[in-house]
């Protein structure tokens, strides 16, 4: 982050005024963002239903595979029914969809929540057109919506928050104070200056009393001041809000129990009162559900897709060395449940009992052991490691429920991985078996074995705390390219 967004307050904070930025008002730039994405999103939505409309009616193969029966419906007839589907998916977008209240989504979750919104649209609309028997609306036409609406309306979304891009260039963001934390003060920086560029951020390590705390912000004002140690007497908390309320500052308050629990604190209105709550990091039955689906669905076509290819490198293992084609090793699952985990065979059939023999290969790993230049790898284990090939037996692990295709890797039982975890980040190692392992994960795909055992687990630990299926699909697509360049990978 540019040092010139973050900065550590001077000792003479209370006594410079800062210079006034002009600019787009804050709240301006909010409006602006909406309306347009209103305006495209209305436009990608009827757009997408005159271009079905021309598929449809127009498009000769489409004609001659599928013939209209009963004559072209004109097109004035699907221009009138905008009038009323357009606010429609306007609505679904805003409620069900979240595209225009949670600005802040990665591009895959904005990807994903633009193809449930066009698809519930879609749907939406087919199920209303049989309200109006007597008008004799096609099908198919409304289904051909769907596919080229997902196109339209991610474009337009993209092209909307490449605009609010500039306009935060450009926004006349007046500073904002943290006070306290450490590891939640750098998560807030960051996230207060990826959305709000201009902004200055200023810290400060200690509350100040009352008085002293109304003359630094009349000299130095500021438009809202985050509280991060919720460790301070309620009277002294309260005096501060206050403080912040009568100087016209936004005053908000985050738990330093985040320094521990970060990504794992939500909001709970189950008491009819404000209130915390320890979101374990572990997926709700929903989420796993939505997982399971996915991995399901996706290990199916990737199995099928590839079996010829597989059925050649399983003909090179075994004319490359003896032993069988796939390699079984106990791993800790879900839970520290023990399973099989499958794998092209890479390394000459005794290569377990001479672990020993190689540990010191792993150049201070840590837990994670992984030789480089182990001796014990065979020629065709060499090439199918170096571009991860040898895991791809691991997706009959998800069909059978052991694995998933994204989570922490899982670990081996006789390397010693799982106690050295423990012995190095404590209890909090446990959370790791939380979720199913997986295929792939945010390490793998940020450096694979070239990454050093702390850095793996904050990965590991940061994508359970964080998982959405948008992160899922991103993981994926970043494993193609890890892959072909193999960097990290032996």
């Amino acid at each position: 982050m540019p040092s010139s967004v973050s900065k550590k307050v001077p000792a003479d904070f209370a006594l410079k005024p800062l210079p006034s930025k002009k600019g787009i008002p804050p709240g301006a730039r909010h409006v602006a963002r909406t309306l347009l994405h209103f305006a495209a999103d209305g436009a990608a939505v009827a757009g997408s239903y005159y271009i079905a409309y021309r598929l449809r009616f127009d498009w000769d193969w489409l004609t001659r595979t599928v013939p209209v029966t009963g004559g072209a419906t004109p097109w004035a007839v699907y221009h009138q029914m905008l009038h009323v589907v357009v606010p429609m998916w306007l609505m679904i977008f805003w409620y069900s969809s979240r595209l225009y209240t949670n600005h802040w989504m990665t591009f895959a979750d904005r990807f994903l929540q633009v193809f449930k919104g066009c698809l519930l649209g879609a749907v939406a609309t087919m199920v209303a057109t049989y309200v109006y028997e007597r008008l004799q609306y096609s099908r198919l036409m409304l289904a051909c919506v769907w596919p080229v609406s997902v196109l339209l309306v991610s474009i337009g979304q993209f092209l909307v928050l490449w605009l609010d891009d500039w306009m935060s260039l450009h926004e006349a963001a007046r500073p904002v104070l943290l006070i306290g934390g450490d590891t939640v003060a750098d998560e807030v920086t960051k996230r207060i200056a990826s959305r709000h560029p201009g902004a200055g951020i200023y810290r400060l390590a200690d509350l100040p009393p009352g008085a002293a705390l109304a003359g630094l912000l009349r000299d130095r004002p500021v438009s809202e001041l985050i509280l991060l140690d919720s460790s301070l007497p309620r009277a002294r908390v309260l005096d501060a809000a206050e403080t912040c309320e009568t100087m016209g500052v936004a005053f908000k308050m985050v738990p330093d129990l985040l320094e521990l629990r970060l990504g794992e604190i939500q909001m709970d209105a189950s008491l009819g009162l404000p209130s915390y709550r320890i979101q374990h990091t572990s997926l709700t039955k929903r989420n796993f559900l939505a997982k399971r689906t996915f991995d399901i669905a996706f290990s199916l076509l990737v199995l099928t897709a590839t079996a010829a290819f597989w059925a050649v490198v399983a003909i090179l293992i075994k004319l490359d060395s003896k032993g069988p084609v796939l390699y079984k090793q106990k791993r800790y699952g879900m839970k520290g449940r023990v399973f099989d985990a499958y794998k092209f065979r890479t390394m000459v059939a005794d290569a377990e009992a001479r672990i020993e023999a190689v540990k010191g290969l792993d150049g201070g790993q840590g837990a994670f052991f992984k030789a480089k230049n182990d001796p014990r790898v065979t020629s065709v284990g060499r090439f199918l490691r170096r571009f991860s090939l040898d895991e791809f037996p691991q997706f009959i692990n998800v069909l059978r429920g052991e694995m998933s295709v994204v989570g922490p890797r899982p670990l081996a039982v006789t390397t010693g991985e799982k106690e050295k975890l423990e012995q190095d980040f404590g209890p909090t190692a446990r959370k790791r078996m939380n979720i199913l392992p997986g295929i792939t994960g945010l390490w793998q795909v940020s450096g694979r074995s070239d990454v050093d055992s702390a850095q793996r687990f904050a990965l590991d630990m940061f994508y359970i705390e964080h998982w959405s299926l948008g992160l899922d699909l991103e993981i994926i697509l970043r494993t193609i390219p890890a892959m072909v360049m193999a960097r990290g990978a032996y």
